[in-house]
């Protein structure tokens, strides 16, 4: 689509981004654009890097050695997962042009999604440092998120050992290796919530969706308050297109995960589907009130939801504040265009 194209056909793809469930930041920008963006992925030039630190002035809990950071396209294919120690360096290499996230994970749960977008002709080495803040409470991330008692379990010598196994198995991707080592450990603990949680994203990268299920559903069982369950669960239904069990179940990890971003945003996504707008738009807000920046696209949403309705000066401030965030979006000239039209006078 051209600039000079009018800006009411943008504009009726706006609408219609906010009456159907965006899976991905791509599928909106799409969707806005009216043409693909890149998907990204490994097979370019590009790097990404940084340094990962964690504050633990507060912290009241051991803070474990190593995370895992997950690099993903907005699509969401995982294109590397790599181990990284406190305050140490960590870089992908070898990327296309495209929208990533760097999703920081502990004990199988995300705790921080940085956005990061590649585009350009020549080789872009893109620094993105990532802090944390472990809290007393547990571990919580600098972006919204945050990982409560639920989230850790104390194991024998046995049980730990085998655990770690599983978890290096995960990161390098031997996910049947890792589901092996993982029923070891509730054979030997059923009451292991985090083990159950973790066999079920292990059975999910295996595309044993009917085993994550259950493996998800036991982990809930033992801690209802599990974050990494529930969103993960309300996540495997979202994939199979089962938008009321999705709902139900990430309702319950919105009502008692209230600082957790990522699930008022997919419960957003998932209401939207299901037709239930002004839902919808108040999780988006939500969402964006956690974390500005990291849910940005919650603006794109809200302006599509608000142009339906015919709200287009408050459509054209959202349009305006995801400017403000993204400036080098490849659609800005469209966005501003609109804006212009639509501002409040």
């Amino acid at each position: 689509m051209s600039s000079s194209r009018p800006v009411s056909s943008a504009v009726a793809v706006a609408a219609a981004l906010a009456l159907t469930l965006l899976l991905s930041a791509q599928a909106a920008r799409a969707q806005i654009a009216g043409a693909r963006a890149p998907v990204g992925g490994s097979g370019g030039e590009h790097e990404i890097y940084g340094e990962f630190k964690v504050d633990e002035s507060k912290a009241r809990e051991k803070v474990p050695g190593s995370f895992v950071l997950i690099l993903m396209t907005d699509t969401g294919k995982v294109v590397e997962r790599q181990s990284a120690m406190v305050n140490a360096t960590f870089r992908f290499f070898g990327l296309r042009n495209g929208n990533y996230e760097i999703v920081v994970e502990s004990v199988g749960m995300p705790i921080a999604r940085i956005p990061v977008m590649l585009n350009s002709s020549r080789k872009v080495e893109s620094k993105q440092d990532i802090y944390l803040e472990w809290d007393g409470g547990g571990a919580s991330s600098s972006k919204p998120g945050a990982v409560s008692a639920a989230e850790f379990y104390e194991r024998p010598a046995a049980n730990r050992d085998l655990f770690e196994k599983a978890e290096a198995a995960k990161k390098n991707k031997k996910f049947e290796d890792a589901a092996s080592l993982l029923q070891q450990v509730v054979a030997a603990d059923e009451k292991d919530h985090i083990a159950w949680a973790v066999l079920g994203s292990a059975y999910n990268s295996l595309g044993k969706s009917a085993d994550a299920e259950r493996s998800y559903r036991r982990a809930m069982e033992l801690r209802p308050d599990l974050l990494a369950a529930t969103y993960n669960l309300g996540r495997l239904y979202v994939v199979a297109k089962d938008y009321e069990r999705a709902a139900e179940v990430l309702k319950v990890a919105v009502e008692k995960h209230p600082e957790s971003a990522d699930a008022d945003f997919l419960l957003a996504e998932v209401y939207a589907q299901l037709r239930r707008y002004e839902e919808a738009a108040a999780l988006y807000r939500e969402a964006l009130r956690l974390d500005p920046k990291g849910k940005a696209d919650a603006h794109l949403r809200l302006a599509g939801y608000l142009d339906a309705t015919g709200a287009k000066d408050k459509a054209a401030a959202e349009l305006k504040q995801f400017l403000d965030k993204n400036p080098n979006h490849p659609n800005r000239e469209k966005f501003e265009e609109y804006i212009r039209q639509n501002r409040k006078r």
